[in-house]
């Protein structure tokens, strides 16, 4: 390892509100980064999109910066590899022109025309009972009724947008359209192409399109790209790329990940069994297991991942720290025609200040943060989020932690049947994402799950670190277990014993809420559509 010091990785992590770039070296250390914003268009009909051309740009602006700094010597870069958001669609043309825009992992357009073809017949949980035999058999789990995957995606352009889908030569996750920028080939990772729910990952090692699947899909395996590990080195960048960076011409790239199989490796979490827990926009808990499963009833799954030989246990979560984003622009600094207060740069250190003059429990309110409804452990487009049981005497503090404690309530939502999913208790939980850069949040997460959890140093470089792994073990100048060893904590945050009684009872109303208002939100938002 001492020896392959001086190497480093440009690590791409493209999530759906910024794109970063961070040199890091094979060990993990990060050398400098650089961000830009990304935006995302919602539209009336449930649709989400992002220009992936934004995506480019962003990602060679911040590079080109990282780079101008000289940080490290230049020769020194022997490898770019990526993480990015994940379930998105780009349709494009045999060149790698985008046919439109792509429809992101919040896109529900999709919802409809995807119960259908799923359903009928005798059902389970809104699935013909023969074909989720078939998608479960062979995939570890089944289309999203919600439409928020690229199964949804591909049939509703196929099915709404018929000659946008007939002149489609390829369909591209967010990665696969990074991965051909850099390297001009047209591919997926197999973690990635488990959204298509096109595949057969019975063997981590060997994910492959099967033709069944895709005619019980209704859809075209040739639209598909060729599968890769996510350590397979594609081959070298392409020209314009290492000019315009400055970068030598046989700088590797290397296919890499989106981002929850990414974070896995760049929290450390590797052996079997470790959890980690990402807070960034979105949320999720994840481990990696020895065995392919399914739990239907609360939507989580074990699929393949970064490592060929493992599968990955993902409950993913729709909105986490997107919640204090959302209360910041339209409650705290909404910018419109009678009052325009931009934000400060600091608002999350603010908000967490006045979060943390709060007792534990947010002097009775709560909060639910289910503001695009939910994945895990319900698949349920339609509930949304709220506060409840506020009173005149309530405060923005306390309103700020009743959204990090909402957010703990939802992954302890999560987390009990991830352990049974498991067959045992996670007792250590490695924290990343840009919600683990608050103190505040690792305790409340700690004493709401009642259990350890450990605060990962450089927590939002989690996914970039993850894409360097990858790189380094792709070169074979790491080896995965390797990885445990190279992470460092920035504290360990153990359950305050005299919280319990107080988390357990709001918790038990958090869930009482979802019970009697989640069919309340169903006929509001049905009726809206």
């Amino acid at each position: 390892m001492s020896a392959q010091a001086d190497k480093y990785v440009l690590a791409i992590d493209l999530g759906t509100s910024s794109a970063k770039v961070a040199l890091i070296s094979m060990r993990g250390d990060v050398a400098g980064w650089e961000c830009e914003p990304m935006g995302l268009t919602l539209l009336p009909n449930g649709g989400a999109e992002q220009d992936p051309l934004d995506w480019w740009n962003g990602i060679m602006a911040a590079a080109k910066r990282l780079m101008a700094r000289r940080l490290v010597p230049a020769e020194s870069v022997v490898a770019v590899c990526t993480s990015s958001q994940g379930s998105g669609t780009v349709p494009v043309d045999r060149h790698g022109n985008c046919l439109m825009n792509c429809m992101t992992w919040l896109d529900s357009r999709a919802a409809q025309v995807v119960r259908r073809q799923v359903g009928g017949g005798l059902e389970i949980a809104g699935y013909n009972a023969l074909k989720l035999q078939k998608w479960v058999s062979l995939t570890g789990g089944a289309p999203s009724l919600s439409g928020k995957d690229r199964f949804g995606h591909m049939l509703w352009l196929k099915l709404e947008k018929p000659d946008l889908y007939s002149h489609t030569y390829k369909f591209l996750d967010v990665l696969d359209y990074i991965d051909f920028r850099l390297s001009g080939q047209f591919v997926t990772s197999a973690d990635s192409a488990v959204g298509t729910w096109l595949t057969d990952n019975r063997d981590p090692g060997s994910v492959r399109y099967d033709s069944g699947l895709a005619r019980l899909g209704g859809l075209d395996i040739e639209k598909q790209p060729a599968i890769r590990r996510s350590i397979d080195v594609l081959g070298p960048i392409q020209a314009e790329v290492s000019e315009a960076l400055g970068l030598r011409k046989d700088v590797a790239i290397v296919t890499g990940a989106f981002d929850i199989p990414a974070a896995a490796l760049g929290s450390g979490a590797v052996r079997n069994f470790e959890a980690h827990v990402y807070l960034g926009t979105s949320s999720w808990v994840a481990a990696h297991v020895p065995f392919k499963k399914t739990d239907v009833a609360s939507t989580m799954a074990s699929v393949p991942c970064a490592i060929p030989d493992r599968f990955l246990l993902m409950a993913v979560q729709e909105i986490a720290g997107g919640n204090l984003t959302f209360f910041r622009d339209n409650l705290l600094f909404h910018r419109d025609a009678l009052l325009d207060r931009p934000a400060p740069d600091d608002y999350f250190e603010a908000l967490n200040r006045v979060a943390e003059a709060v007792p534990p429990g947010s002097r009775g309110v709560m909060y639910t943060p289910w503001l695009y409804g939910e994945r895990s452990p319900v698949d349920d487009p339609w509930v949304r989020g709220g506060f409840h049981n506020l009173s005149l005497g309530s405060t923005r503090g306390d309103m700020v932690r009743a959204i990090m404690e909402g957010v703990a309530f939802n992954t302890r939502w999560v987390f009990e049947p991830a352990e049974k999913f498991c067959g045992q208790r996670l007792d250590k939980v490695n924290l990343v994402g840009g919600g683990a850069l608050s103190d505040l949040w690792c305790q409340v997460l700690a004493d709401v799950l009642n259990r350890t959890v450990r605060q990962v140093k450089d927590p939002v470089y989690a996914n970039a670190r993850g894409a360097a792994f990858m790189a380094a073990v792709g070169l074979g100048l790491v080896r995965f277990e390797d990885i445990p060893n190279l992470i460092q904590y920035q504290a360990t945050y153990t359950p305050e014993p005299e919280r319990r009684e107080l988390y357990d009872t709001m918790y038990r109303e958090y869930l009482t809420i979802y019970k009697v208002t989640h069919k309340i939100h169903e006929r509001l938002n049905r009726a809206r559509n």
